[in-house]
């Protein structure tokens, strides 16, 4: 990471300034990250460190007030290859190792330390919780936060038992000594539409960075997060107080219902609820919201509102100095 770290005005979120994180480079060329939190001549002591999922980058403004607001500085972390961090030498979320996200999260961690932050919650939505869950368990010397909340973990492909079984361990085997082969992957074609104000939801952030549909993936992307999900089901421990949500129910279908709205339409969440047993934590509180969407913080308006508070009330008491 480079030495020198300049925040200038954000270019997604009016209000917001943002330092982009030179992080050497790897098999595509230069790579970078970048962080982005709110404007301000007086941060909070505290800080919650926002890591996205795939197809993904952080543009939650309103959560970012909320916690800003009420005593807790946010940062949002785009991790190398999505969002701000993209470049057009580089394939949209590439990724052969998670090493190369703990790199960026490490980085993170140790500027806003830097910057003053006394303590920080690690928060990590869908696989970015299940790339922090792994962080936070690996025995590298990595700088750990001084908690972490998991927002619908990515612990399992929402696929079939068979492409889970058996599919997905032969494209991971394929991914170590090809890992450019492309692959078809994605979500519900719902749910994009169902959050962005272009179509039935409510934000507005940038399709480029957060497409409703995702181009294919490759093996080595598949192999990365086939191998972090079998850490998983080994069982990890984290020395850390761990705060676990996800949504009540999953939603699926053909066609467009409101349903969307009120569900999980990216994983399945009995996958999340068998394997978040593997998670140990010094300290570990389990929700699971009734009428969310799969990244808690883009839920309905009322439901949203009722995340922040648990999450605010969670860390006020775990983040005692």
């Amino acid at each position: 990471m480079s030495s020198s770290v300049i925040f200038t005005p954000d270019s997604e979120l009016s209000g917001f300034e943002s330092a982009t994180l030179a992080m050497g480079t790897d098999y595509e060329g230069e790579v970078f990250c970048t962080l982005t939190r709110k404007i301000s001549q007086n941060r909070p002591p505290n800080t919650l460190l926002h890591v996205h999922g795939f197809n993904d980058y952080f543009f939650h403004a309103e959560a970012a007030s909320f916690f800003f607001d009420n005593g807790l500085d946010y940062y949002g972390l785009d991790l190398r290859k999505s969002g701000r961090s993209w470049r057009k030498h580089q394939k949209y979320n590439n990724l052969r190792d998670i090493n190369e996200y703990f790199e960026d999260i490490a980085s993170a961690i140790e500027l806003i330390r830097r910057l003053g932050a006394e303590k920080i919650l690690l928060m990590g939505h869908s696989m970015g919780g299940l790339v922090t869950a792994c962080y936070c368990a690996s025995p590298s010397e990595n700088p750990l936060p001084d908690a972490l909340f998991l927002n619908s973990p990515f612990l399992e492909q929402n696929k079939d038992i068979v492409t889970r079984r058996i599919l997905i361990p032969i494209v991971s085997k394929i991914g170590k000594t090809n890992p450019d082969l492309p692959v078809p992957g994605g979500f519900s074609k719902f749910y994009g539409p169902s959050l962005h104000a272009s179509e039935k939801g409510e934000w507005s952030y940038n399709l480029l960075y957060k497409p409703h549909r995702s181009d294919m993936v490759n093996a080595g992307w598949v192999r990365t997060i086939h191998q972090a999900q079998s850490i998983i089901k080994k069982g990890i421990r984290v020395e850390l107080p761990l705060l676990l949500m996800y949504p009540q129910k999953s939603v699926a279908g053909l066609w467009w219902t409101e349903a969307f709205h009120y569900g999980d339409a990216v994983v399945n969440v009995k996958h999340i609820r068998a394997l978040q047993r593997f998670i140990h934590a010094s300290d570990k509180t389990v929700h699971e919201i009734k009428h969310a969407r799969h990244d808690l913080f883009l839920s309905v308006r009322d439901v949203r509102q009722s995340v922040y508070n648990l999450v605010l009330e969670w860390s006020q008491k775990h983040l005692k100095h």
